[in-house]
This record gives structure tokens, C-alpha cells and sequence, in this order.
């Protein structure tokens, strides 16, 4: 989540004469956090009843060993994907 909010930081700038660096980077940081937690509760070693349900479109939950999350959005087709 902190690279998806910090590393690819310049999609964030926003229109020039202020570049609301600062506001995109919370916006994008409630997002990264919801689709986490919507993803997150789709682990079925976990008992218990799902807090989050699943809202947002995506093309694969998890990635690869280390189980990266779909951050990325796809704003034409309206869903998320993995960087």
C-alpha cells in the first residue's frame, strides 16, 4: 500500500498552479484501503463472518507468492488490476 501511495506518486500532481499532491495521495490511500480490505476477506482460512463485502471489480484477487493486491484501477473498463 505505502508504494502504491508514495512511489508512483507523479499520476498524482493533479492541474498545475497547486498540484494537490497531498489530497490525491489520501484519496488514493482511502482507496488502496478499501479495495485491501474488500480483498482481504475473501481468505478462506479466516473463520468467521465477512465484514467487507466485495464491491469493486477485479480481475484477480491476489498475485504471485508475496499475494500483491489489484491497486491499480482501469478506468476505461471500470475495474482493478496488479501494476
Amino acid at each position: 500500500m505505502e508504494s502504491e501511495v508514495n512511489v508512483s506518486y507523479t499520476e498524482l500532481w493533479g492541474p498545475k498552479p497547486g498540484y494537490q499532491l497531498l489530497t490525491n495521495q489520501l484519496q488514493r490511500l482511502c482507496m488502496v484501503l478499501d479495495v485491501y480490505l474488500e480483498t482481504e476477506s475473501h481468505d478462506t482460512s479466516v473463520e468467521g463472518p465477512k465484514e467487507f463485502p466485495q464491491e469493486k471489480m477485479c480481475l484477480r484477487l491476489v498475485r504471485g507468492p508475496t499475494r500483491l493486491k489489484p491497486f491499480k484501477f482501469n478506468y476505461p473498463q471500470g475495474f482493478f488490476s496488479h501494476r
